[in-house]
């Protein structure tokens, strides 16, 4: 790493020292506060001391791109960022953004991240210990952390609500991925992460519960309703179109005992919520299939907007099992969710 101010190269190559990893962002074109999350990745993967790359791959035709400003603000302001390289994409597509960075990458690992979430700033250092510790493993995944505010409404809580569970399928806000495992992924993909989850294997992946990545929860009910429909479309595909793959390394099951046994009284509400909207998204996107599904990747604007103080809570002190302590949050009006121990 250089002490010198980081390069912004649009639809370019910059030479400089080999990099030990590369940090992937998908981001859309109109993405408004990516400079406050490449911050926040540039603060975890400096913790490591090795050289480094980040390779923001902008989707879409919208030009001027706020999501290129994004990236040239953040260039501007910190003082030891590495080589940050913008690629352009005319479609939107974040596999398409995807298969753009991993082409990209000169790293023989890749980290991917999301463009609208915080790191917290041992995310990558945690993510690329357990991979050196586990050498039969081809990827890890980190925890999600729904921030949920005082503001929000039910939706955001029902959206929340899951991720205090176990889960084994890699998590598409946050992962390292070796080299010889990152594969070009086939550009009809709905979601990045079921694939990979089914192509590598459940069996080679692990989940690092301490590399926190916070995100915003959808906040309406269209936004939550649209992203459960992209969930259960891309499982749908997976069965029709990946049926080898999914036979050979599956999703993780949804672990419904310890759903059961982990819910409090006053969340039945809660649950009941999600059960109607799994099962009405299940079927708007079977109608979709056979009706041919129009929405890929879609922005839900819901997810975009960071509270006030908000990205204090990335710096939240940690209880030993990796959970943030809500002790240590800025306020009481922004509060993450419980990870898992």
């Amino acid at each position: 790493m250089t002490d010198s101010a980081p390069t912004v190269v649009v639809d370019g190559e910059t030479a400089t020292v080999a990099p030990a990893f590369t940090v992937g962002v998908p981001a859309s074109a109109d993405e408004r506060d990516l400079a406050a999350t490449l911050e926040s990745v540039w603060q975890s993967a400096a913790r490591m001391d090795r050289p480094f790359e980040i390779v923001v791959a902008v989707n879409g035709p919208d030009e001027p791109s706020p999501a290129v400003v994004g990236v040239e603000a953040f260039a501007a302001v910190a003082a030891r960022a590495p080589v940050v390289r913008v690629l352009r994409l005319t479609v939107r597509s974040k596999v398409a953004a995807w298969n753009a960075i991993r082409d990209a990458a000169r790293a023989p690992v890749l980290v991917f991240t999301d463009a609208d979430v915080r790191l917290a700033p041992d995310a990558i250092p945690r993510l690329l210990a357990r991979l050196d510790a586990e050498p039969g493993a081809a990827a890890v995944g980190g925890q999600e952390v729904p921030v949920v505010t005082a503001d929000d409404g039910l939706a955001a809580k029902v959206a929340a609500l899951p991720f205090r569970f176990r889960f084994g399928n890699l998590p598409g806000p946050l992962y390292a991925l070796r080299r010889a495992a990152a594969e070009p992924i086939p550009a009809h993909v709905l979601a990045e992460d079921s694939y990979l989850t089914v192509r590598v294997g459940r069996a080679r992946i692990v989940r690092e519960r301490g590399a926190l990545v916070y995100f915003r929860p959808p906040a309406t009910w269209r936004d939550y309703l649209r992203s459960r429909v992209r969930n259960e479309a891309s499982k749908l595909q997976l069965t029709r179109d990946f049926p080898r793959l999914l036979a050979a390394g599956g999703l993780s099951p949804y672990p419904w005992g310890e759903f059961l046994r982990g819910i409090r009284p006053r969340e039945y509400a809660l649950v009941v919520c999600l059960v109607v909207a799994r099962l009405v998204a299940r079927l708007r996107a079977r109608h979709e299939f056979r009706t041919g599904f129009r929405a890929g990747w879609t922005a839900l604007r819901s997810t975009k907007e960071w509270p006030a103080g908000a990205a204090a809570v990335t710096g939240a002190e940690r209880r030993p099992g990796g959970a943030a302590d809500e002790r240590a949050l800025p306020a009481p009006s922004v509060r993450p969710e419980r990870g898992i121990p």
